[in-house]
């Protein structure tokens, strides 16, 4: 598996790691902001696809 690199923004970064953060206190188990960002982008993807294409629509 190869991966790459995503470059997000600081304010972006310390609002996953406060998430990680609040998980990983009312889970009992360490998470980490890289663990938040990558559970967003496998389970959400297609909803912020469909998202993006209904306001494209109402752009145009």
């Amino acid at each position: 598996m190869s991966y790459k690199t995503l470059r997000v923004r600081e304010s972006d970064q310390i609002k996953l790691e406060r998430a990680a953060i609040e998980i990983s206190f009312k889970t009992g188990k360490q998470v980490q902001w890289t663990d938040v960002a990558r559970y967003m982008f496998e389970n959400m993807l297609t909803d912020a696809k469909h998202g993006m294409i209904q306001e494209t629509k109402k752009d145009q």
